[in-house]
């Protein structure tokens, strides 16, 4: 029985299309890299907004939001008595046994535990390119306290639960999930998980879905797993799920979102639940008022973005559904409309134009003092309404296009990029990617370029020109594609 998911105008849901717009502008004057905006009372879209390139179609990287595909997809094998909550994790893969798992505590460890983030392991190994396998890479660790003690955020741990439910169905979790639940739900048939080197369904990060499917996947949780009458997943599970099993608060966070609870691989807020990914993939969910809201973005390493965001969520936009407005307003509506089908990828901020443009135009700066990234020169050509930054990194020549004042469609790496089909894995190639660039001050050009790929992230590029000389500040994010890629070069221009 599918959500029917259907659009409705906000006033039908009690809220004022005026207050909305109010709201989502708030949002977007903050400056967040927003890919997608979505926000629904009960199954009924009030907004529904898409930053070009991205559409409603885009299958989009939900990084740990991944995790509760999986917690959901172990209620599913409970429910069909496959898998107990007590069982214990390393009895499914006793190939993996060694020094390691004979200290009492690995097999002590069970599949409760590991929903609820109180597995044995407080580290997180460094496993792309050194195994075959991540289930191997996790059994190189050492056990650091007992299992069901407390609360450590453990991320490769989720993915162990996908490949139980692998070894238990011959499927990857999302494939189970969506035959027994989600396609009937209306999930789209496209999503998939990526896989790691070993072959297994990557159940931490790796799910590829639309924006739309997070919301099925919200609801679904919502219902405590009762869709139209039909019980999917068993109602204590799902309860538990989204009830805080166990006290999350053991870093001293600051935020509702680190110090309310935690249920099976899933977040608890005041006011409901919250699936969390890396970069701002959230569905915030309202149990008072049945009011949820899902965004995908891209805001790794901007620190307190999802706090930022569920702030907003819970002061901003809940109270509007209070006022329970259901007067229509025409021109408040076509407003909120007109908006919505306006919305892109944040552009840089800045103008278009300096004097120093043509006195740097093609100019070729040589690196001084070497540098973190081994750039040794570096140019910028401008033509027409855009241009081309161009590098020497390790004697290989680099370089993308972008758009002054907006974006341009280009293609980046540092030469090599993740594998589109398999994590941890790389290969010769370059991600697809919107750059676009302004100047902050007569002497400063600022280029930001966003991956718009199977992975996300992000490279900030800062030219200050001065006399003979540019500074430039190379700094990236993003799993797998520019993190902790950074560097400062002070280049001497060139003599022709």
């Amino acid at each position: 029985m599918a959500l029917a998911l259907k659009r409705i105008a906000p006033e039908a849901a009690g809220v004022a299309s005026a207050d909305l717009l109010s709201f989502v502008k708030s949002l977007d004057d903050v400056g967040f890299f927003t890919h997608s905006l979505l926000i629904a009372r009960g199954n009924d879209v009030v907004y529904e907004a898409y930053y070009k390139p991205f559409e409603a179609a885009t299958l989009h990287r939900q990084y740990s939001v991944s995790k509760s595909f999986v917690s959901a997809a172990v209620g599913v094998a409970v429910t069909e008595g496959l898998l107990c909550l007590d069982d214990v994790i390393i009895d499914y893969f006793p190939e993996f046994l060694n020094e390691n798992t004979n200290d009492g505590l690995y097999t002590r460890c069970r599949v409760r535990d590991m929903l609820q983030m109180k597995s044995n392991i407080t580290t997180n190994v460094a496993w792309w390119g050194k195994f075959k396998t991540r289930v191997e890479a996790y059994y190189t660790q050492k056990s650091a306290k007992a299992p069901g003690s407390y609360f450590t955020y453990d991320s490769i741990g989720s993915f162990l639960l996908g490949v139980i439910i692998e070894r238990l169905t011959g499927q990857d979790f999302l494939t189970y999930l969506k035959e027994k639940v989600l396609l009937e739900l209306g999930f789209s048939k496209e999503s998939y998980v990526l896989k790691e080197p070993g072959g297994h369904g990557v159940g931490d990060s790796g799910v590829m879905c639309t924006t739309r499917d997070l919301l099925i996947l919200a609801r679904l949780f919502a219902c405590e797993g009762n869709v139209g009458g039909k019980q999917y997943i068993d109602a204590r599970f799902m309860r538990d799920a989204i009830s805080p099993m166990t006290h999350n608060d053991v870093y001293a966070g600051v935020g509702p979102l680190k110090n309310s609870g935690y249920g099976y691989l899933t977040w608890i807020t005041p006011v409901g639940f919250a699936l969390v990914g890396a970069g701002d993939q959230l569905a915030l969910y309202d149990k008072h008022r049945d009011v949820t809201l899902v965004i995908n973005a891209d805001d790794q390493g901007a620190g307190a973005a999802p706090e930022l965001i569920y702030h907003s969520f819970a002061t901003l936009l809940l109270p509007l559904f209070d006022k329970k407005s259901g007067e229509v307003d025409p021109v408040a509506q076509a407003a909120l409309t007109a908006y919505e089908g306006s919305r892109a990828l944040r552009v840089q901020r800045g103008s278009v134009e300096s004097p120093l443009k043509s006195t740097v135009n093609g100019a070729s700066f040589e690196s001084v003092f070497g540098n973190a990234l081994g750039i040794e020169r570096f140019s910028v050509c401008f033509e027409g309404e855009g241009g081309r930054l161009d590098f020497v990194r390790d004697g290989k020549p680099l370089g993308f296009e972008f758009g002054l004042g907006f974006h341009k469609k280009t293609k980046f790496s540092f030469g090599e990029r993740a594998r589109a089909d398999r994590m941890g894995v790389w290969e010769v190639g370059a991600y697809d990617a919107m750059a676009s660039a302004a100047f902050v001050d007569e002497n400063t050009l600022m280029i930001l370029l966003q991956v718009t790929d199977t992975y996300a992230g992000k490279l900030h590029v800062t030219l200050a020109f001065g006399e003979g000389e540019a500074s430039m500040h190379v700094t990236g994010t993003g799993q797998y594609v520019f993190a902790k890629m950074s560097a400062d070069v002070l280049g001497k221009r060139s003599k022709i």
